[in-house]
């Protein structure tokens, strides 16, 4: 009768596999904890932010044959006020074909004036979450404080000196 030995390393292979994979699922879960949305606002304006784009020219030995110039396209621009700042976000999307304005930010119920938004800022982009769990990328145009925060470190008209 024969044994086979090498059956004890191929059972230790196996397990250090296991566990090498318990492992290193545990760490990429770790990675994908649920995003926190510590911003809340109000949707107090929106707008349209220009952006040029260029035709693409075609043709030979770099001399254009057809194409070529320049034209405009517009992406929607959210300002949105919190407790302390207002911020103006710009959706980015711009449109593909035939059209100058590009689709809301939002997913399928675009952002409105009175939308109360949840999001959170990260370096110039702010991020909102969208139904499907996915978040949507907004460029921050712009942040100041609400004039009230500005007004609030004054001395108040009735303080005495």
């Amino acid at each position: 009768m024969q044994y086979d030995q090498g059956g004890g390393a191929r059972i230790a292979s196996v397990g250090l596999l296991v566990m090498g994979l318990m492992i290193l699922s545990g760490t990429a879960s770790a990675k994908h904890e649920p995003k926190n949305y510590p911003e809340s606002g109000k949707v107090i304006a929106t707008g349209l932010d220009q952006h040029d784009k260029s035709h693409p020219v075609s043709g030979g030995n770099g001399t254009p044959v057809t194409g070529g110039g320049t034209y405009t396209v517009y992406s929607h621009t959210y300002k949105v006020e919190t407790d302390t700042k207002i911020y103006e976000l710009d959706c980015g999307k711009v449109p593909m074909f035939f059209h100058t304005t590009g689709k809301g930010c939002g997913g399928q119920k675009e952002i409105q004036i009175g939308d109360v938004i949840q999001f959170r800022i990260e370096k110039d982009s702010a991020f909102i979450p969208l139904p499907d769990g996915s978040e949507q990328k907004l460029r921050v145009l712009s942040q100041e404080l609400k004039p009230e925060s500005k007004a609030g470190e004054a001395k108040p008209a009735d303080a005495k000196p």
